[in-house]
């Protein structure tokens, strides 16, 4: 029996028979199925009044209209593309890597002997950013080329801003309001930039009437040198001050990305029955780059503590003793415009101490 159904039932007088079959029951339960829906309803209406609970669409319907902002959008990788043969590449051409991601030349290239292409993914989003060596087929053979292969990482693929960080964002326009370019409207104009995971703000980093930007990628990372150059190009080409850019005329902005701090960890580690060392040694890597990634640039230490309770939850392992971080058994110390970010882990496979 449903609460709505008990409590019209309740209502009802003592004196009629309100048990299954009689009138008084049937007709209130059929009742009472509607007003159930029609509760729902009304209590999933009320929920969207607080855009925590909102995604996707809804979300951003809900913050555009109260803020003006949209969501980041995806970005596609590229990068260059190492070709030998004889023969033209036209722009439009395809190249391939053997998972299936398509990439595109954006550029007519005449190929005499070996020459390089410019190339950029078809998809949009992280899917993109291969590693040196992962391009080298061609979906539709290009006369007279014989091989292809990209020599660097392919880069700059981000997927668009999860609910999460757009979220996020809308809190801190609304907690900290931008206003005739103070600090709170240089890290809002960074963060407006697809990729951007973090911000620093130093006023007059480089003298007077000059900003530091220092800024971290999605994943908690040194922002590379493409995405500092398009933060940079937002906020103030060229470091100019003309007001070209986001940042009004006089303001000279330096974009820059943060300085890895990184951290060496060396442990031994008890396996639970049946994991592989390969899988487990990835697990670690994982759960300790997790943690990093949620204290960059909001904490100015690394917890001991916190590595070695991130290695004891990573998947196989029963025990871990003898961490080290950076060979000692304390907190790092994360300076101004560092971030922490994972070095060379050394495990040692046996029984805990």
């Amino acid at each position: 029996m449903s609460e709505t159904l008990d409590a019209m039932l309740s209502a009802m007088p003592e004196s009629y028979q309100k048990t299954v079959g009689f009138p008084t029951y049937d007709l209130l339960a059929a009742a009472s199925i509607p007003m159930e829906e029609l509760a729902a309803q009304l209590q999933e209406t009320a929920a969207k009044l607080n855009p925590a609970n909102l995604t996707g669409e809804e979300l951003e319907s809900y913050i555009k209209s109260r803020s003006g902002l949209v969501r980041n959008p995806p970005t596609y990788a590229s990068g260059i593309l190492q070709v030998t043969g004889n023969g033209t590449v036209n722009e439009g051409d395809l190249f391939e890597s053997a998972g299936g991601i398509q990439f595109a030349a954006t550029a007519t290239v005449e190929i005499s002997g070996s020459g390089e292409v410019p190339i950029r993914c078809t998809t949009p989003g992280a899917a993109g950013n291969l590693p040196a060596g992962s391009v080298t087929m061609m979906p539709v053979q290009i006369a007279g080329i014989v091989s292809v292969s990209n020599s660097d990482t392919l880069t700059g693929g981000y997927d668009a801003e999860s609910d999460a960080a757009y979220y996020d964002r809308y809190i801190l326009r609304l907690q900290t309001p931008p206003t005739s370019g103070n600090q709170y409207h240089y890290r809002i104009w960074a963060l407006e930039v697809t990729g951007v995971g973090g911000v620093q703000i130093y006023p007059l980093g480089h003298g007077d009437n000059t900003v530091d930007v220092v800024i971290i990628d999605v994943d908690g990372q040194p922002a590379d040198e493409e995405l500092i150059g398009r933060v940079q190009t937002y906020i103030d080409p060229g470091s100019k001050g003309l007001g070209e850019g986001e940042a009004p005329i006089g303001a000279y902005c330096y974009v820059s990305g943060a300085e890895p701090k990184e951290l060496d960890i060396s442990m031994t580690v008890q396996t639970l029955p049946g994991a592989e060392q390969e899988a487990v040694t990835a697990a670690v890597k994982a759960a300790v780059a997790a943690y990093l990634k949620g204290i960059a640039f909001a904490q100015d230490y690394v917890s001991y503590a916190r590595i070695n309770a991130a290695v004891l939850e990573a998947d196989g392992v029963q025990d871990v003793s003898g961490l080290t971080v950076n060979g000692a058994t304390a907190n790092v110390a994360i300076g101004e415009r560092q971030v922490a970010v994972l070095g060379e882990v050394s495990i040692q496979y046996g029984a805990g101490a």
